[in-house]
């Protein structure tokens, strides 16, 4: 067997703890702030209609979460003055979601600010790479998913 063969896990999980560095480098996010609330603000952001609403059920199809979990993310965000919540005004049964004015400077910093500096970086590598390695990532996923389940 060669060195490469041998010790392949020890470099999988070397660029795996890699990968866990990289996303430690990212900006730290103010008090109470889960990354999570980022990646929902992203998706509002990306679904909102004209008027800069949307609905809970159309965030969490964006994101893929459950529900429940979607609707305590907002809730948490509805505690720290990012987001805002409503009534349609023809549906009473209907609950809107827009960004506050927090919201919106979030939004500004931690996501257009950052994704623009990364995309360009992202560039450089090639969007090939970056497909094999998002690919490759969810690949090793399911491997260890599969033996330590």
């Amino acid at each position: 067997m060669d060195y490469l063969k041998e010790n392949l896990v020890d470099y999988i999980f070397a660029a795996l703890e890699t990968a866990k560095k990289t996303k430690s480098m990212l900006p730290q996010l103010p008090k109470d702030t889960k990354p999570v609330y980022i990646r929902v603000l992203r998706a509002i952001s990306k679904i909102r209609d004209d008027n800069g609403y949307t609905r809970i059920t159309h965030i969490n199809k964006a994101l893929q979460f459950s529900l429940p979990n979607t609707t305590k993310y907002i809730n948490e965000m509805l505690c720290l003055g990012l987001v805002e919540k409503s009534n349609h005004p023809s549906d009473m049964r209907v609950v809107l979601i827009h960004l506050t004015e927090l919201g919106e400077q979030y939004l500004e910093k931690y996501v257009t600010t950052y994704h623009n500096h990364l995309h360009e970086e992202f560039e450089k590598i090639g969007e090939d790479n970056c497909i094999l390695m998002i690919e490759t990532i969810n690949k090793v996923y399911d491997a260890v998913k599969r033996v330590y389940q």
